[in-house]
């Protein structure tokens, strides 16, 4: 055979020519067998028609949706996707306005496992299908159920709303309200009966079912509209009472505690629920000038009769000032001792450190008693002002104070002001008797720490690795928390602090006041609530029974109080505006703490 003119023997040889042929036939047999070559795979048929049928019904194309859908469901009745067609056959009828072929779909579902999101959507379209048909308590049962599995819908709340509106029989709204007592159809039912009662002029009634309504639904914070018809249909309080706490800043815990225990006080029950008094809350945000200007705007527009407040001691001079200028009585519940002398309209409602001082030291040397104390005080105007008045007090009672120790706020470690207390008062040198294994054999009675629960726990601790017995532990009303409690526990003696108040009192009196305290806000009331409490209720208490006319008049009236039965002991104020209160001492001893029985 003849070569061509051009071409030399390799050129005619099959296969490919040096090494980057052999490299170009690889990548093209890959080229070719690759999937994007490849025919592509077909979709099951039960998927196909389930897409043409979303993606006709998103066109709009409801009738040739639910063939797609229909046809999926008869010829497929082992598909994954049959439920899901199922629903979308509910959601076609119900645009087509196909009602019970609707309801036969859907309610079919409910026998078949759902997430709760989908049987919300059953539900409404249930309750659509069931207005289309003009049967009101079917469509609102079916609302009903949708609300039991998204209490916060509020497309299905405006439904259940729309078709109570329709109704304005007295005897079908009470069924409605019996029949789902509990649920959101009923308080909007019963909200309704209140609109129609005030229609009707019975304001009494309207007020009544507006009181149930918010005890069992807590409706008057769901419907503005409530909170209108409850305005207008009760009758004005015939006093307005201010408070001024500290509602905001690092202070506002405490602010809140004591307003709750307030709001508890002026809550309870009235003659025929007609209230005597309504509260006006100012918020002094632990600002003197604040407090001030509250105490002004009160006075000037509210038309107050009297103010419980402040709480903070940086905010009281001030207020006490301005509330005695402006000649209204104030109830502080403060512990600073007040400083101005022309203070005949301020009312002191708290523990006084000097009630505590005298409470204390007098049951430590006539109950126990002990002789010779020590002092250990923070550095602090808190524990200054206390280590004064104890040690005062001491000596006025024929004791002696051997031994005062300071230390900072944030100290931790208590080792040298405890080796200190010992050297001073041991026989010997404190560490030669720990070295021998004996304990330090100390000459005081006593140890007075003006200070919180979790550092006086601390120091009790301490003392007892540093195998210190035999002294008392006293402490103020700081000392009754958690802390010492569980440090106690650990300890063979006891300790003794001083208070106004404890929850776990029997008396009847104060066990009431617990269980209505945590019935309305879940919580324990601790000594600030229950003196906040009593300062309200002996307020209101007064008002309810005297004729009272003005605030000189209620200032009048205050000071003759002196039999109170308060929760914190309180039973008045003296002369000087000082609180009369029994206060109790309580001792600390495993883990328990148990009230000292009055001698």
């Amino acid at each position: 055979m003849k070569r061509p003119r051009g071409y030399s023997r390799e050129s005619l040889r099959p296969g490919p020519r040096g090494p980057f042929g052999w490299i170009i036939c690889f990548f093209l047999l890959i080229v070719i067998q690759s999937p994007l070559l490849a025919k592509p795979l077909a979709y099951p048929e039960d998927t196909l028609l389930f897409r043409e049928g979303e993606v006709l019904l998103a066109k709009g194309e409801t009738e040739k949706a639910l063939l797609r859908f229909k046809k999926l469901v008869t010829d497929f009745p082992e598909s994954s996707l049959r439920n899901e067609a199922k629903f979308r056959m509910g959601m076609c009828y119900t645009q087509l306005k196909r009602p019970k072929e609707a309801l036969r779909v859907l309610n079919e579902l409910l026998s078949t496992f759902l997430t709760p999101e989908r049987m919300v959507q059953i539900f409404t379209l249930l309750g659509d299908n069931h207005i289309e048909l003009k049967d009101r308590l079917n469509a609102l049962h079916d609302y009903g159920k949708g609300l039991l599995k998204s209490r916060t819908n509020e497309e299905l709340k405006r439904k259940v709303r729309t078709i109570i509106d329709t109704y304005d029989s007295e005897e079908e709204l009470n069924q409605i309200e019996s029949s789902y007592r509990g649920a959101y159809g009923g308080a909007y039912a019963k909200l309704r009966l209140a609109f129609l009662a005030k229609g009707r002029g019975n304001d009494l009634l309207a007020r009544k079912l507006l009181i149930e309504l918010e005890k069992d639904y807590h409706g008057l914070s769901e419907w503005p509209q409530a909170r209108e018809l409850f305005a207008s249909v009760s009758p004005k309080p015939k006093y307005t009472v201010g408070v001024i706490l500290p509602l905001s800043g690092i202070q506002q815990p405490f602010g809140e505690r004591a307003l709750r225990a307030i709001q508890l006080a002026m809550k309870e029950s009235e003659p025929e629920n007609i209230p005597l008094v309504s509260l006006v809350v100012r918020d002094t945000k632990g600002n003197p000038s604040e407090a001030e200007k509250a105490i002004e705007e009160l006075v000037n527009k509210e038309k107050v009769i009297a103010i419980i407040g402040p709480l903070l001691s940086v905010t009281v001079d001030s207020a006490a000032q301005k509330a005695q200028q402006l000649k209204v009585p104030l109830l502080t519940l403060s512990q600073k001792e007040l400083s101005s002398v022309d203070a005949d309209f301020i009312f002191q409602n708290s523990i006084t450190p000097l009630g505590q001082t005298q409470t204390l030291v007098g049951f430590a040397v006539q109950q126990l008693g002990l002789r010779t104390f020590s002092v250990f005080y923070p550095n602090s105007p808190y524990g200054l002002h206390f280590k004064n008045l104890f040690s005062q007090e001491v000596a006025r009672q024929g004791g002696r104070v051997s031994g005062i120790f300071l230390y900072q706020e944030d100290q931790t470690d208590f080792t040298q002001e405890i080796k200190q207390l010992a050297k001073i008062h041991s026989g010997s040198r404190f560490d030669d008797r720990i070295k021998k294994n004996q304990p330090p054999n100390l000459l005081v009675d006593g140890l007075f720490i003006p200070d919180t629960h979790d550092r006086v726990g601390l120091i009790l601790s301490q003392m007892t690795s540093a195998r210190m017995k035999g002294v008392t532990l006293l402490g103020t009303s700081a000392a009754n928390g958690p802390n010492l409690l569980s440090v106690s526990a650990k300890q063979p003696g006891a300790a003794f602090f001083v208070d106004a108040f404890s929850k776990k009192d029997p008396s009847p009196q104060i066990s009431q006041f617990v269980k209505e305290f945590q019935k309305t806000y879940q919580k324990d009331p601790e000594t600030l609530e229950a003196i906040s409490y009593d300062g309200a209720r002996l307020l209101r208490e007064t008002l309810r029974s005297k004729p009272v006319s003005s605030p000189r008049q209620l200032k009048e009236e205050l000071r003759q109080v002196q039999d109170f039965q308060g929760v914190s002991g309180l039973k008045g104020f003296g002369e000087d505006g000082r609180p009369i209160r029994t206060l109790s001492i309580f001792k600390v001893s495993k883990g328990q703490i148990e009230k000292v029985p009055e001698p």
